[in-house]
């Protein structure tokens, strides 16, 4: 084997590991793991969980690790661009899974209107919860999901 220098060979490691199961931070991963859990009648589980998984594409599934916020019975995660690859992942097919602290829910996912009340509330519910503000672009290139169980 060659010597190659340690910031590579990490790099390749990385990358092996992650094309096999969850995210690692920002390289995306497969297919999420675990038994689906009941979809939580209450949100507020998720308040002090910062980062979440989402997967997407069943048929080739696509987890990434990303920012979420609860309201009552639906929970919402944004993409910063309309290009992301699990967003246009979920405008193909939105049933999606999504890995909260560990639990695992079935969700389908629905992109909300940015006009709004609905957008106005979950965009300030994601600056309370992570002190950001979104781009001002978000709105003509962004999206926001509600997930929603599974039916």
């Amino acid at each position: 084997m060659r010597n190659y220098p340690n910031g590579i060979m990490t790099l390749l490691c990385t990358l092996l590991l992650s094309a096999c199961g969850s995210p690692i931070g920002p390289i995306a991963g497969g297919s999420l793991k675990g038994e689906v859990m009941p979809w939580p009648t209450d949100w507020s589980i998720a308040e002090e969980c910062e980062n979440v998984l989402l997967e997407t594409n069943p048929a080739k599934p696509y987890s990434v690790t990303i920012w979420g916020v609860g309201d009552q019975q639906n929970f919402y995660v944004a993409a910063g661009k309309n290009s992301n690859r699990w967003a246009q992942n979920i405008d193909k097919n939105p049933e999606v899974r999504l890995d909260v602290d560990g639990k695992l829910y079935a969700a389908r996912a629905q992109r909300v209107v940015v006009e709004g009340a609905e957008f106005e509330k979950i965009r300030q519910a994601f600056v309370k919860k992570y002190d950001f503000d979104p781009d001002p672009d978000f709105k003509t290139e962004g999206a926001l999901y509600r997930l929603v169980p599974a039916q």
